[in-house]
């Protein structure tokens, strides 16, 4: 009896051991592993409180892997462009918070990742002239605010955006 008792101890805990590997595979390891996200649990004292997350909204972990830092370039993507809006806002929803944070070499990682994913978009070429500019770069700010100008002629900020050019050819 207490053989089969062994057993059957054995088969449950292999079982729950198969299905959380399964499920670390497929979530962010925040998800994983609930201690680490804030919520409670039996081993987690009653005062300890979640800490506030520090990291970007959510779609951070959409197009970018989690392996590489926020402020490195890019991977290389296949040749193949996929035409991807929802994740193109994502990226550039990102981008923004990384502005506002104040990690521009991050929001313009974000950005171009936007652009890779859709070359129409107007958004965050601006966005990215903006970061250039932020950063002091004004040869490729230029360079933003024209594609930008080239993707959305009609822009309604049009003459705005002519003179920003102007104004950093000119320095």
């Amino acid at each position: 009896m207490r053989s089969e008792f062994l057993r059957l101890l054995f088969i449950i805990v292999s079982l729950a051991l198969t299905a959380s590997a399964h499920q670390g595979k497929d979530q962010p390891p925040s998800a994983a592993n609930p201690a680490s996200s804030g919520e409670s649990s039996s081993r987690q004292g009653n005062d300890q409180k979640p800490s506030a997350p520090s990291a970007p909204p959510a779609g951070e972990s959409s197009s970018r892997p989690a392996s590489q830092p926020a402020g490195q370039p890019p991977v290389a993507k296949p040749d193949t462009d996929t035409y991807d809006p929802v994740s193109a806002q994502d990226d550039i929803d990102v981008g923004v918070f990384y502005m506002h944070k104040g990690d521009i070499d991050a929001a313009i990682s974000r950005f171009q990742d936007a652009i890779h994913l859709r070359s129409n978009f107007g958004k965050p070429r601006l966005l990215l002239a903006e970061a250039y500019e932020k950063k002091g770069d004004k040869i490729d700010a230029v360079k933003s605010y024209k594609e930008y100008l080239q993707v959305f002629p009609k822009a309604p900020d049009a003459k705005k955006i002519q003179n920003k050019i102007e104004k950093l050819s000119g320095e």
